[in-house]
């Protein structure tokens, strides 16, 4: 399947975004734009392509949903401390891109201290939480008390494994039905971050996964064939033992 309705009019789509069907609305989270800059910094060489690859994955999207707005959930960009020149111009560029198509919201995350100085320019706001008639979003670094929520942050991601032992890591959507908490994949090609089927709470980068039952958590990872739906993360756990 290429979609799944977590909550009336709210979809969960194999292109690592959400649409909220009644604000003609899509979100995605965690882009990092800048993140080869920032590990090249540390010694760590790779080509500069993920930019390009989520502007082809954006244009995809816009093409299939035709979204009157656009909200990034945090994390546009990678860098704590500074704008780097990579950054700049393809925050930028990014931006451009985005506003070409539909109205653009970016929520400001924990990577985001920066941002403000790029998209004051281009005349967008940045606000850290944004809600609209059905459900709020905000980055998730934070402990927030609203419900029904979606977050980014935790960039989680899911490892399959076959009969000989062979594994594959996906991006995954993980919906906590009971706390009503939505959790969104990275965009970000780079930025798959932990298991999230083998992660203990303590593990969770967000407060308010930190705090949740993530046993009961359903997990929807993304793949070349759609959208998997794999069950709750006990069940996936139990798999694996």
């Amino acid at each position: 399947m290429e979609v799944y309705e977590v909550m009336p009019g709210i979809l969960i789509a194999n292109d690592l975004c959400v649409v909220d069907e009644s604000e003609g609305m899509v979100a995605i989270a965690d882009l990092h734009i800048g993140m080869e800059s920032a590990l090249e910094k540390e010694g760590i060489l790779i080509p500069r392509m993920q930019t390009a690859t989520m502007r082809n994955s954006l244009i995809r999207i816009i093409d299939k949903y035709a979204p009157e707005k656009i909200l990034v959930v945090g994390d546009l960009k990678h860098e704590f401390s500074k704008n780097l020149e990579q950054e700049w111009n393809e925050v930028r560029s990014m931006l451009s891109l985005l506003r070409e198509h539909s109205d653009v919201i970016l929520i400001k995350g924990n990577h985001d201290n920066y941002l403000k100085a790029i998209a004051s320019k281009m005349g967008i706001e940045v606000v850290d939480i944004f809600s609209t008639k059905r459900i709020t979003f905000a980055h998730g670094h934070i402990a927030i008390d609203r419900r029904p929520l979606m977050i980014g942050h935790e960039h989680p991601s899911v490892k399959l494994l076959d009969r000989v032992g062979a594994a594959i890591k996906l991006p995954c959507f993980v919906f906590l039905r009971k706390e009503r908490v939505i959790v969104l994949p990275a965009f970000s090609p780079l930025a798959m971050g932990v298991d999230i089927a083998r992660a203990g709470p303590s593990e969770c980068l967000s407060p308010i996964l930190q705090k949740a039952d993530l046993n009961k958590a359903e997990v929807f990872a993304c793949s070349e064939v759609g959208l998997l739906k794999l069950g709750k993360i006990e069940a996936i756990r139990s798999l694996s033992e």
